[in-house]
């Protein structure tokens, strides 16, 4: 049975990701419940593959759900890493991203930052910060408005770039400089209940905290800026400034390294033609013959 380019994907990451928690299986707390998970979202992939066949007689609900279910699904594999990362890489490497970053810039960035922070200034950085999680969406309603396939090609490259992000975590595990740095800064960012409300949801929200390197946020709000620049170049402005405000946010709320921003930067601008060249790949690719 031939199945989409986007549940091969997912399939291929949660296959890889049960085997490292195989080989991690006595290091970590709680393995079993980490295999179940997997196996409940390798589930949750079988019903799709599922629906996909019968995508002619869906209601139009159930269509969008069927192609926009990665909404859904990335997040519960980034919630998985946390235990995987802090299993396989042991102690945190904040101290390699510090050192890059005074080498590139001759100071910490998030430091040297406080003389320009204002609580206006703030609210705004961290509504920037927050548009991360609805940045995707927007343009992936705007695409499948427009052409589905087009939407659908979106899709694939874009969670193909959340894994991307994903394997650097693995690579350098780091919790960034709102901890590392934390004794350098004159105090907390958070000044008005505004900015901590924030903070504190996406704190609770996001419990894996190894997620420095790269900087996802600023992969993400990229890979959206370059597909929306080629396929939906009225958005593309609209989406701009916002994309823009994201990434600076990065460092202005002490989330991410200046060298996080480099390395987001650069792998989206990898990662967008190669996860649409596999996506094209994949969808010519012809079904087996019969025997």
């Amino acid at each position: 049975m031939r199945i989409r380019p986007l549940e091969a994907l997912n399939l291929a990451a949660l296959i890889a990701l049960s085997l490292l928690t195989l080989v991690l299986y006595r290091a970590l707390r709680d393995p079993g419940e980490i295999l179940l998970r997997f196996a409940l979202m390798g589930a949750f992939l079988a019903l799709a593959v599922f629906l996909v066949r019968r995508e002619e007689t869906l209601p139009s609900a159930i269509r969008v759900a069927v192609d926009f279910y990665p909404a859904a699904f990335i997040p519960f594999v980034f919630e998985s890493l946390g235990p995987l990362i802090a299993a396989a890489r042991g102690r945190t490497r904040d101290d390699l991203l510090i050192a890059a970053d005074r080498f590139l810039f001759g100071t910490d960035l998030t430091v040297w930052l406080e003389r320009l922070a204002r609580p206006r200034l703030t609210d705004a950085f961290f509504l920037f910060y927050s548009s991360y999680y609805f940045l995707p969406i927007v343009l992936g309603a705007v695409l499948w408005r427009r052409s589905v396939p087009e939407a659908r090609r979106y899709i694939f490259t874009l969670s193909f770039a959340y894994f991307v992000s994903y394997a650097g975590y693995f690579l350098i595990p780091a919790l960034g400089p709102r901890f590392a740095l934390a004794a350098e800064q004159k105090g907390p960012i958070e000044t008005t209940p505004l900015s901590r409300a924030i903070s504190s949801t996406i704190n609770e929200l996001e419990r894996t905290k190894f997620d420095v390197f790269p900087s996802g946020h600023t992969m993400i709000a990229t890979v959206v800026l370059l597909v929306a620049w080629k396929r939906a170049r009225r958005a593309f402005w609209f989406l701009l400034p916002i994309g823009v405000g994201l990434i600076l946010s990065t460092v202005y709320c002490r989330y991410h390294y200046g060298v996080d921003v480099l390395a987001g930067l650069a792998l989206a601008a990898a990662a967008t033609p190669l996860g649409d060249a596999l996506y094209d790949r994949a969808g010519r690719r012809p079904a087996s013959k019969p025997a």
